[in-house]
């Protein structure tokens, strides 16, 4: 647990029955669905496990206010996006803050960077986010969670993206 804006912060186990429904209606938030696409598609792809990974509630203050998700994708889903140079065992991290009220307040930074720390902690070497170039909020909080922009790629929903990057050892 961690301290951000004066919000303790923690990830908490997700469990598809206790969260499900919450998650889904994060989906259909205008801040959300911006981001993340489709809210039935969004949540579709969600109720499929993640490979190699995990998913956890943020919570503020003991409140559940986001949702994280880590993976290692597939050399397919890297080679579909353009990320020929991303290397096979590589975890990739989907975030996003649900409960309006949580916006801005570095949240999701800590989250990160408690992920980001677990994560290191059990052997990876390098963990990237993507998001749409639109999307300031998202780079300047991962960024403040310690991952750089790598470059730009196109994709397969066509819009372009940042591919941001953590590695440890550092590069």
């Amino acid at each position: 647990m961690v301290e951000s804006g004066g919000h303790h912060v923690e990830l908490v186990s997700y469990c598809p029955e206790r969260h499900g429904a919450l998650v889904a209606s994060w989906l259909h938030q205008p801040h959300v669905s911006r981001w993340w696409g489709d809210p039935k598609k969004a949540a579709q792809e969600l109720s499929v496990p993640p490979a190699g990974g995990g998913e956890a509630i943020i919570a503020a203050d003991g409140a559940p206010v986001g949702y994280v998700r880590w993976q290692t994708p597939s050399r397919s889903d890297l080679d579909a996006a353009g990320l020929f140079d991303v290397p096979d065992d590589v975890t990739d991290i989907d975030i996003a803050i649900g409960e309006t009220d949580y916006l801005g307040q570095g949240i999701g930074t800590r989250a990160l960077v408690v992920l980001r720390e677990r994560l290191v902690e059990g052997g990876t070497a390098m963990i990237i986010l993507a998001t749409s170039v639109a999307n300031t909020r998202a780079v300047r909080a991962y960024e403040k969670a310690g991952f750089s922009r790598r470059r730009t790629f196109i994709d397969t929903d066509g819009g372009e993206y940042w591919l941001l990057t953590f590695e440890f050892p550092p590069a």
